[in-house]
Parts: C-alpha cells; structure tokens; sequence
C-alpha cells in the first residue's frame, strides 16, 4: 500500500502517453440523453501498450504509463495528464475527426508551452478524403539511430488496410497485432525519453477552451440528393407507408428507426469527415445536367418507383448520358413485400433510365444501381461509405470544364467508369 508521499509522486509523473479515442454514443429511451459506450477493445489495447512500454522502458510503476481518455471526460485528470504527457496518442476512426471534443484535445496538445510528441495510431480505415488535417496513417517508426522493432509484412498490409481493430479480428492475427503494439511502444519510450519532464511551475490546462482542430469548415463537402415520390404523387397502387409529405422524408428500411433515409446518409456522410448538404433531385439538376458548374462530389440516391414516371426516367436519361464520375448512384430498394414482388418491374425501369451506368459503369456503382441488392440498411451504408468516397476522389481529379467539349468529357469519363 503506498503512503500519501508516493501517491503524490505518481501523480506528479509525467504520463508517457495520452490515448485520445471517440467512443461511440449509445442513445438510451430518452431522444435527449446519450451515453458514451466504453470499448473493450480501445481498454484492452490500452492496457497492452501499457504492457509494452513498460518492458521497454523498466518501469515498476505502470499505471503511471498511461492515460486512456474516452468515458470520463472533460474533469481535471483529463486535463492534468493532458498537459503532463510526453506523447499525445490519437486513435484513428471515421468519428474521430467528427468528435468536438477530441478536436479540442488535438488543439491543446500541439499549442501547449512545452513539445511533445504526437503518435496516430490507426484504429479502423478512414478515406483519405474524410481527413480534415494531414495524418500519417502509417505504422509509427523510431527516429534514428534506433533500430525499428521487427514488424513482418503482411502485418503491415493489414494494418494499413484496417487499422488494429481489424487486425484484432483477424483470426491468426494477434501475432501481427502484437508486433504493431510492440513498434507502437517503441516509438513513444524513445520520443518520452526525447521530451523534458514538466517543469515544477508549469502551467496545466484549466480547461479545453480551445478551437477544435477539425472544425467542419476543412472538411470535403458532399452533395446527397434524393429522386423519390412523396405520398401525394405515387404510383398507381403503390402503398405510402414509406413515404411523407416531400421527397427527403422517404423512409425505404423497417430497422426501427424513424428517421428518413437521406437524413441517416448526411450522418454517415458526418461520420466519414465530410460536411453534407441535402437537396431533392429537382434543386440539384442543374449539376447533374451540366448547366451549373459543381462544388462539390454527389451522392445520388433512387427509389426505383419514382421510374413509373415517365418523365423521372428521360430527366435521368438526360443525367446519364453525361456519365459524370463524381456523381454516384445508389438504388435503395424498400424492405415491403409490394417492392419484392415488383423487383424485376423495378430492375428493368432502371436498365432503361440508367443504361450507360448499368453498361459501361465500374462493377462498385454498377452493383449499386442494379435491383439485385441494397434492400437492407447495413448493405445501403457498407456501399454509401465506398461510394461517398469514390465520388470525392473523381471530383478532385476531374478535369476543368473548359479543357474539353462536353461530349468528349463524357466519352473519356465514361471510359474511366468502365475501368475495373
């Protein structure tokens, strides 16, 4: 048992490393009220580092190592092991760049009086384009003249293809993941041992009244546009238990949520670093016909139905015969057994309202489209999270308006969606 004297030179220890990690939110029955989940794998993983650090650098005290800031946030022991630690460790999502508050965590550490050292450590895949800052998404490697510990080299790959957390799930994997955790380790004892301890004075954070450092003003911006009917302007027959007063409230998904299916998307698209604007088919058609000049890459998402009429199926012809690449197309098809029994009917109205794509289309945004899948919320968002991204990256190379005729623009980017 330690007296109150060690206590108080615990505390007054410099942690080696502060884990920065967005958990995820859990909304209990109140709509107001959220909780904060703790991850078991972010815990175990923190409480492996410890472990490591703690072989390579001979410390008795391992507690003193490591400070993992994901439930309990905001008091003055986040604040405290903040400002003391010698390495500021980000675990890398999708929602961390989404999260205010690890924002504001990444702003402190970076301006605070005395230097330390940032180490990302990559948890799950992330697009580059949902990146608000520059972050090397690599595995973190010793500065010289340290040697960097052994990592093989399909612990590597997996590691850049799904960060730890995939590599935990991995089956066979703990050996490649405990090797990252290892090189992980490695790097922040060398970097605590390069940085001054605290001096005795030395002001600590009060609070996080900071700007955060992934302030939505530097994310990529993303059009989402549904092409859907409201209750008012079905098809003949067709039930309107999917649908409201406008277009943006078409809910296709019985998973529980009332919340319309192009507003899920913006969160999703929030998720993933973009900033989302959400318009109907009709206020964004000027870009999808070339009349207006784009700021921005496009998600178009189709509820097959709306092809009963004729004049939705000439303004998508119109739309794809331009073929533009930075503008994807998702075909969400309800989950109710009158969309079940009319796939083929459905499936045959978009070969004919979108053959260029169906045809000529890379295999990701062909199977989007077609009425083979898409039909439950899991498989919407798996393909959204892919083509969100596709779109972004055809929009930052596509070329100038002005370098090329329309109709040769879309032979040469119909060209590229036909590539594999």
């Amino acid at each position: 048992m330690h007296d109150g004297r060690s206590a108080r030179r615990v505390r007054s220890k410099a942690f080696y490393f502060f884990v920065s990690y967005a958990p995820a939110p859990v909304t209990s029955g109140d709509a107001e009220a959220e909780d904060l989940e703790p991850d078991k794998d972010v815990e175990e993983f923190h409480s492996d580092l410890i472990r490591a650090v703690a072989g390579l650098s001979g410390s008795l005290v391992p507690s003193s190592l490591g400070y993992l800031d994901a439930t309990d946030r905001g008091g003055p022991d986040m604040a405290r092991a903040l400002q003391r630690s010698h390495c500021f460790v980000p675990l890398i999502t999708p929602r961390y760049f989404t999260d205010g508050y690890c924002g504001r965590q990444w702003t402190a550490f970076e301006t605070r009086s005395r230097r330390g050292t940032s180490i990302p450590v990559l948890w799950a895949p992330v697009p580059t384009t949902a990146l608000p800052l520059p972050v090397d998404l690599d595995l973190p490697e010793p500065g010289r003249p340290v040697a960097p510990m052994q990592v093989e080299a399909e612990a590597l790959r997996r590691y850049t293809e799904g960060g730890l957390y995939g590599l935990r799930q991995y089956p066979g994997g703990s050996d490649y993941y405990d090797q990252c955790v290892r090189r992980i380790a490695q790097c922040i004892v060398q970097a605590a041992h390069r940085t001054p301890e605290p001096a005795p004075g030395e002001a600590e954070f009060a609070d996080l009244n900071v700007p955060d450092a992934f302030a939505t003003a530097s994310w990529h911006r993303l059009g989402i546009a549904v092409l859907a009917p409201d209750m008012n302007h079905l098809p003949p027959g067709r039930s309107d238990t999917k649908y409201g007063h406008e277009p943006r409230d078409w809910q296709p998904f019985s998973d529980g949520l009332s919340i319309p299916l192009v507003e899920r998307t913006a969160e999703l698209a929030r998720n993933l670093g973009f900033a989302p604007e959400i318009r109907t088919y009709d206020e964004a058609e000027a870009v999808f016909l070339g009349r207006s000049d784009a700021d921005s890459p496009w998600v178009l998402i189709i509820d097959p139905w709306i092809l009963h009429d004729r004049g939705a199926v000439e303004r998508l012809r119109n739309f794809d015969a331009l073929d533009l690449p930075w503008v994807t197309v998702l075909t969400a098809f309800a989950d109710d057994p009158q969309t079940l029994r009319a796939r083929e009917r459905l499936g045959e109205l978009l070969e004919s309202a979108l053959p260029r794509r169906l045809s000529r289309g890379r295999a990701i945004q062909r199977w989007a489209v077609a009425g083979t899948g898409l039909d439950h919320s899991e498989a919407f968002n798996s393909r959204f999270v892919e083509l969100a991204d596709s779109a972004a990256q055809q929009y930052l190379n596509r070329p100038l308006r002005s370098s090329t005729s329309p109709s040769a623009s879309a032979d040469s980017q119909g060209d590229q969606e036909a590539q594999p």
